[in-house]
């Protein structure tokens, strides 16, 4: 089986592959406090709430943007699994000619929702991740990656209005059915989510309208994708598991590297 990683600013995402079906998938909250141990006793209780053996793990590819956590997680499949884990980058064979600057600023997230979406849809295609930032990318017909974006993501606007403002509270990501709040808590969360899917549908416009594509399939993925997704008016494919389909993809493309 193979053990793919997301390992996000906000949650380390974990998806068990037997071939190319995700058997199971889990979210566990980002803790650069944690060491391989404490990670390890969750990831068991996991694995027996699944009835599979860390011996039944035959490959690790992890996608990390968070680098201090990244040695960790390394030392806890070496003690867990005993292989030698992929580690994600554009220095990997990715099916996708980086048309930037510096190919090695990419995040690993980011590439794998690029090979995630080009091999599941094709080209050209539009991919949002909704995570801890708001990220765009857009992939060409032939496989090229022609830039993207990167904006505030849900959590970190709304904690900034409770955390730099003195009355306003914290509040729960829910999309409203109106657009005229009578209250300071559904205001917020107007402003916020709706606000957010206003956002994605004007950025989608212009980067269609910019490469000159208005059939670009527009690909949304990430944790707080499901708390958007109804209420952006571009069609649409939801496809929450894409990072983890993109990192196997790449582990599959790239399974010498650590034969």
């Amino acid at each position: 089986m193979l053990l793919a990683i997301d390992a996000g600013n906000t949650n380390i995402v974990w998806g068990l592959y037997d071939g190319a079906s995700l058997r199971d998938s889990w979210r566990l909250t980002t803790d650069r406090g944690k060491t391989a141990d404490e990670y390890g006793v969750f990831v068991r209780s996991l694995f027996d709430s699944s009835h599979v053996r860390p011996s039944d793990i035959d490959a690790v590819v992890i996608g990390s943007v968070v680098p201090p956590l990244t040695p960790i997680i390394r030392r806890l499949v070496d003690r867990m699994f005993h292989v030698r884990p992929l580690l994600v980058s554009t220095a990997l064979r990715t099916g996708i000619e980086w048309m930037v600057d510096t190919p090695s600023d990419m995040g690993a997230d980011r590439i794998a929702d690029c090979v995630g979406g080009f091999v599941k849809y094709g080209g050209p295609c539009i991919i949002v991740d909704l995570g801890t930032a708001t990220t765009f990318n857009y992939v060409s017909r032939d496989g090229k990656y022609l830039g993207g974006s990167i904006a505030p993501g849900l959590l970190n606007a709304s904690e900034s209005l409770f955390t730099r403002t003195a009355k306003l509270p914290r509040i729960e990501l829910e999309r409203p059915a109106t657009t005229l709040g009578v209250d300071t808590v559904t205001q917020m969360q107007i402003g916020v989510v709706w606000g957010e899917a206003f956002m994605v549908d004007g950025m989608i416009r212009r980067m269609r309208d910019e490469a000159h594509v208005p059939e670009a399939k527009v690909i949304l993925t990430g944790g707080l994708a499901g708390v958007i997704a109804p209420g952006i008016a571009t069609e649409h494919i939801l496809d929450q598991s894409l990072t983890l389909e993109g990192l196997r993809f790449l582990f599959e493309q790239n399974r010498d590297v650590v034969a």
